[in-house]
């Protein structure tokens, strides 16, 4: 440490000990305690000091020694009144000014290295990528000429440059005491210091420090050196511990270029560092290890392990890049200089593998060293030039990343040099593309047209498929600007064929019946295959109800899309003036957004009159120069053949599929063939920094405002060829790749038919289990001609009401019928349904109200209701059988009540006439749904040709809360059996009118329904027969909707009429077993013991009863006592018996037994068989035996 104190001081010597005592006093923790202290007393003659020189140098070196004691003289001719000059500025030999920078045309030198190099041109680079005029405000940028002359170095602004008041005997007199500094001073006080240390080690190293050395390399278990353990340690070494004092050593002796004794403290003193896990020691003394091999001669050792391995440690254990990039740098540099490139590209490239560099504050250090890397591949022998290649290719794209666009265009065109020519198409066209975005951003348009000149002319003057999909991938704006150019100069005013975005052919979609539009339709709906057969069998269905009006049986399904899902061997055939949509899915494969402008169907229309010519028909466009000032509207180009959409603007995200919607609308008959969609391709180029209006690559001029927005086009076109079915028929389509007929998009256009508009709007979407509801759907005729034969077909249970030309309001809730009514039981709800039409047609423009009956079903569900209307044309058009048109709806039902009924009894009544005595219970399970309020039943009906129901004393309605159950009994008399005829009867349980059970929604919505099909067996007397029996329950609730209003909710639950009586099996036969209940045995002598058994059966019922008695250990049997064992049945194991009224049968049975114990017998099945009823009949007590062994 140098202290410095003037002479005109008060007291100089003390200024020079509060000094001293500073020093202590500040604590610096790498500061060493015993540190040299050099004392300078500078004496200025122009002003007098208050102390004699002499006495102040003589105090000054009895107090510190003359050794760290200077006189420093300053003015010394200036004081005698001569004015030497100033000399020249010390410092300007460590400063560089422009002209020593200079040298080439880039304004580089040849002798500077790479890094010097990119910190000299960074901002020119900047200022290039940009393009503006103004300065960069990056602190890496070069200076200019201007910033040159502010260096503090080299002179200030206001003129008086540092050290202007230095004469030369001043500079002379610094100069002595900085070299009576280090030779008085400095050396030999290291020289003292290394003797010091030198006997402070000899002296701890005795026979305890040898002991100790050895026993932590035995016993030491630290991690091996370069892989990663739980991190640096620090194991906290004193001032003065023999590691950290032999590392003082090794420092002093590469300071003073004693290489051989530094490399010996180095390579002692790492090894007790690894040994202590002192990973931050252990890295910095195997740096300074192999540095002391590099510098020195007389050691014959490698330094490169060392300094591979300070490296690891760096990286992998002290987690300091920072560290290990400064010994990669040197590592390498000393590779370099012995010829070592392989290894030393190594290095270079091991700094810069990690991606996750790009965000670090190191990119252009690691890109530097990239490159580095891959100039040692080209400086070996032989040299590696694909590799020198490749990774010249990965420094050119970190450079862009780091906004350095001139040293990524001069990285990228040596690669290109490389690349060109030797077949790597791939790798040439990104390079290619590459090098032409760049020279687009540095304003080198030429450049840039050659290098997208040589990548974007093909055959045709088309863009390659495969060359397109990576120069789309790195910038649009570019391509599009650049290729507009080729364009304008080869073939102006033609759209060239672009492979983006891509269109899936076959998943093109052409809708007959569609609305005139232009639109983007985020997904496209996916073809559901069992509800497309759902569809076709109700359109069998309509066809049958038309066809027996008369017309043909033959069935051929109306086919409105035309998809890849579908069969397109004939053409679609629509009607003159009506739009067909054509559904296009789009995918963008970039990862750009692209823009897409003036979206339309190019056709081909072939008239039907054969003398009119061919016309190639297409939407109008809008020249070279299409005006771009979107509005986010659509409009329709009109033709006097054929009338397209057009949709003004689409932008596609980065791999993004959307689908689009476009019409196309024929004026004249015969055929039209939808060939190709045309486009125009946008770029967007983002608001310009530069004022003026200079010219842009695309050859548009820039708009002179900043803020504007700059749009460049390509015409183009995709032409669409959908595929047929691949064919596998014949042993040719197996072999080749043969394709069915594909005639989707060709149109034929006939003369006008009817087309009819279904309106569903007022179909429910939420219903309730059991609830009936009313609806009135719309059918209006649009089309230009009259429709007769209408018919309605649904999904699901409906029942057609009234229909009328007007709007009307229907009966919600019909009531004043019959107690009871006889109706057809072979009747059941029809899938299709005629319409009635009040005139039998409907003409153009004429709307017919169906009232349609809609019923909530049994359970809880959501299902899609599909309604479709069929119709034919009054007037016989060729080829057009019918039409069709359909409508979804989903509906969502929700639970309301549960219904079960049962028989109890079935007796007889004093006029010898059968009385059945059943129950109705209903569950309210909507506790759950809070808009469902009070529940009550009103009615119960039941449908059966042989009972009807008897009326019930009951006045006020059956309430049903919430959560509660309530059970309801009724009574059914035996009536006269009416072939071909069932009875309906209802019963009032309210007091109230009857609901009108003659109506044809109650009817038809009970056949629909599963009850009907289920059939009961009641017992009747003393003989059983099946009936059709099943239960209606009307009940009625209120439902609170929105806005706080209340609706009545009418509805009707079906349920079948469940057998819960049968008569007991011990009221049909008695059962008894007699048996010897002990028996001894010789199990030894003979090994089975067979036992007789005999069962008694009495038949205790009037008639005579067929009974079958069934011996069988695993069947039918009582549970047996625990201790009980198993047995087995030997002989006749089965019997059938006919057994007369009140008469005894005796069954003789055999069972056998192999071990002694107790047995329960009671294993026998007993069942009286009626028809196909078997009744069992089971004896309720054990029937044990003994078995004892002699």
């Amino acid at each position: 440490c140098i202290f410095f104190v003037t002479a005109q001081e008060n007291d100089p010597v003390g200024q020079f000990q509060t000094l001293a005592g500073k020093l202590g006093e500040a604590n610096i923790n790498w500061v060493d305690s015993d540190i040299m202290s050099y004392h300078v007393l500078i004496n200025d003659f122009t002003r007098k000091a208050k102390t004699p020189i002499e006495d102040l140098m003589q105090g000054l070196t009895t107090l510190y020694g003359p050794a760290t004691c200077h006189l420093l003289t300053l003015n010394e001719r200036k004081k005698g009144g001569e004015n030497e000059p100033p000399g020249p500025n010390p410092w300007r030999q460590f400063a560089k000014d422009k002209s020593q920078r200079g040298g080439d045309e880039d304004g580089r030198s040849a002798d500077v290295t790479l890094l010097q190099m990119a910190m000299d041109d960074v901002s020119d680079d900047v200022s290039g990528s940009e393009g503006g005029g103004g300065g960069s405000s990056d602190p890496l940028g070069a200076k200019t000429e201007e910033e040159d002359e502010e260096n503090p170095l080299l002179g200030e602004a206001s003129g008086k440059p540092c050290g202007e008041s230095l004469t030369i005997a001043d500079q002379s007199a610094i100069r002595v005491c900085i070299n009576d500094f280090v030779v008085r001073g400095l050396l030999p006080f290291n020289e003292r210091r290394m003797r010091a240390l030198n006997e402070a080690l000899n002296t701890r190293r005795g026979l305890r420090g040898t002991l100790f050395s050895a026993t932590k390399k035995l016993f030491s278990a630290g991690p091996k050196p370069g892989v990663a353990g739980k991190g640096p340690t620090n194991p906290g070494y004193l001032t003065d511990s023999p590691e950290i004092l032999l590392r003082r050593l090794g420092d002093l002796s590469f300071l003073l270029q004693h290489y051989t004794m530094a490399y010996n403290s180095y390579h002692q003193v790492k090894r007790d560092f690894q040994n202590d896990q002192a990973y931050n020691h252990y890295a910095a003394a195997l740096e300074m290890t192999s540095l002391s091999l590099y510098m020195g001669t007389g050691i014959r050792r490698e330094p490169h392990p060392y300094y591979d391995e300070c490296i690891n440690v760096y990286l992998n254990l002290c987690k300091s890049p920072l560290y290990a990039m400064r010994a990669t740098l040197v590592h390498c540099e000393c590779l370099i200089s012995r010829g070592y490139f392989l290894s030393a590209a190594s290095w270079f490239i091991k700094m810069t593998n990690d991606e996750a560099d790009l965000n670090s504050g190191l990119l252009l250090e690691q890109v530097l060293l990239l490159e580095q890397g891959a100039h040692c591949y080209v400086r070996m022998d032989p040299p590696s030039l694909r590799k020198y290649a490749f990774h010249l290719v990965l420094a050119g794209h970190r450079y862009s990343k780091a906004g350095q666009r001139k040293h990524a265009l001069r990285c990228y065109n040596n690669a290109w040099d490389i690349f060109k020519g030797k077949g790597w198409t791939l790798a040439g066209n990104h390079i290619g593309f590459t090098i032409g975005r760049h020279s687009y951003n540095v304003r080198d348009i030429e450049g840039a047209y050659n290098a997208y000149q040589s990548l974007l002319t093909r055959e045709e003057n088309t863009v390659h498929v495969q060359c397109s999909q990576i120069l789309f991938q790195k910038g649009i704006q570019d391509f599009v600007s650049v290729v507009q150019i080729y364009l304008q100069n080869e073939a102006p005013g033609t759209a060239v064929e672009l492979p983006i975005p891509i269109v899936d052919d076959n998943g093109i979609c052409v809708s007959l019946f569609g609305e005139k539009s232009a639109e983007v339709v985020k997904q496209t709906p996916n073809f559901d295959k069992e509800k497309g057969q759902r569809v076709v069998e109700l359109e069998e269905a309509a066809h049958g109800i038309i066809a027996g009006t008369g017309q043909s049986v033959f069935f051929k399904p109306h086919q409105r899309v035309f998809g890849g899902h579908t069969l397109n061997k004939f053409q679609p055939t629509c009607a003159l003036n009506e739009t067909v949509t054509v559904l296009i899915p789009l995918r963008n494969p970039l990862q750009i957004p692209l823009t897409l402008a003036n979206i339309s169907l190019c056709c081909l229309h072939s008239p039907r009159d054969p003398n009119q010519t061919f016309k190639h028909l297409k939407t109008p466009s809008t020249g070279s120069s299409p005006d771009l000032s979107y509005r986010g509207s659509q409009k329709t180009a009109t033709h006097d053949q054929v009338v397209t959409s057009e949709l003004e603007r689409l932008v596609l995200g980065p791999e993004e599929e959307t689908s689009i919607v476009l019409s196309v609308t024929p004026l004249v008959e015969g055929s039209l063939t939808i060939a190709s969609l045309v486009y125009h391709l946008v770029s967007t180029k983002a608001p310009s920094s530069s004022s003026g209006g200079e010219k842009g690559a695309g050859g548009e001029g820039v708009a002179k405002d900043p803020g504007a927005v700059t749009e460049s086009v390509i015409r183009g076109r995709i032409k669409l060829s959908p595929q047929g079915p691949r064919l596998n028929i014949t042993k040719d389509h197996r072999v080749g790749e043969v394709y069915g007929v594909e005639n989707r998009l060709n149109l034929m256009v006939t003369s006008p038919l009817p087309r009819m508009e279904l309106n569903t709007a007022s179909l429910p979407t939420h219903l309730y289990c059991g609830e009936v509801k009313c609806a009135v759907i719309q059918a209006t005729n649009t089309g230009a001609t009259s429709l007769t034969n209408l018919c309605l077909a649904t999904s699901h249970p409906c029942s057609l009401g009234e229909v009328r030309l007007s709007p009307f309001q229907p009966v919600v809730h019909p009531t004043g019928g019959e107690y009871c009514h006889v109706i057809d039981p072979t009747y059941h709800c029809p899938t299709a349904t005629k319409v009635e039409l009040p005139t039998g047609q409907l003409d153009p423009g004429q709307t017919a109200y169906i009232a349609v009956w809609l019923y909530g079903g049994e359970k809880a569900q959501t299902y899609d209701l599909l309604t479709m209307l069929c119709y034919t044309p009054l007037s016989n058009i060729p080829g057009v059988t019918h039409r069709t048109v359909s409508s979804v709806t989903r509906v969502s039902v929700s639970v309301s009540v549960t219904v079960e009924s049962r028989v109890c009894d079935v007796t007889p009544s004093s006029e010898n006439r059968l009385h059945l005595l059943g129950s109705v219970v209903v569950n309210n399970v909507g506790l759950f749904s809070v808009s469902l309020q009070d529940t009550h039943i009103t009615q119960l009906g039941l449908v059966s040709d042989r009972w009807i129901l008897q009326k019930l004393d009951c006045t006020i309605p059956l309430m049903v809360y919430p959560g509660a159950s309530i059970s309801i009994p009724f009574t059914a008399e035996l009536s006269e059996h009416k072939p071909g005829a069932a009875y309906f009867s209802s019963v009032s349980l309210g007091g109230g009118p009857l609901v009108d059970t003659t109506s044809d929604h109650v009817l038809d919505l009970y056949k629909a329904s599963p009850t009907c099909r289920n059939t009961t067996s009641v017992q009747e007397g003393e003989k059983a027969a099946s009936y059709n029996l099943g239960m209606v329950v009307f009940w009625e609730g209120s439902v609170a909707e929105d806005s706080n209003k209340t609706r009545i909710l009418h509805a009707q639950h079906h349920t079948p009429l469940l057998v819960a009586l049968q008569p007991t099996p011990t009221q049909m036969l008695s059962l008894g077993l007699s048996y010897q209940e002990s028996w001894s045995a010789d199990f030894k002598t003979s090994p089975l013991l067979p036992v007789p058994i005999t069962l008694h059966v009495t038949n205790c019922h009037s008639t005579p009863l067929t009974v079958l008695v069934t011996a069988n250990t695993t069947a039918g049997r009582t549970a047996p006592p625990k201790d009980t064992l198993p047995f087995m049945w030997s002989g006749m194991v089965k019997h059938q018996l006919l057994i007369a009224d009140h008469v005894t049968h005796s069954v003789d049975l055999t069972a056998v037994f192999s071990t002694p114990g107790v047995y329960n017998i009671n294993q026998i099945t007993v069942t009286v068989e009626q028809g196909d009823v078997s009744l069992p009949q089971l004896m309720t007590s054990s029937a044990l035996l003994k078995v004892d062994a002699l």
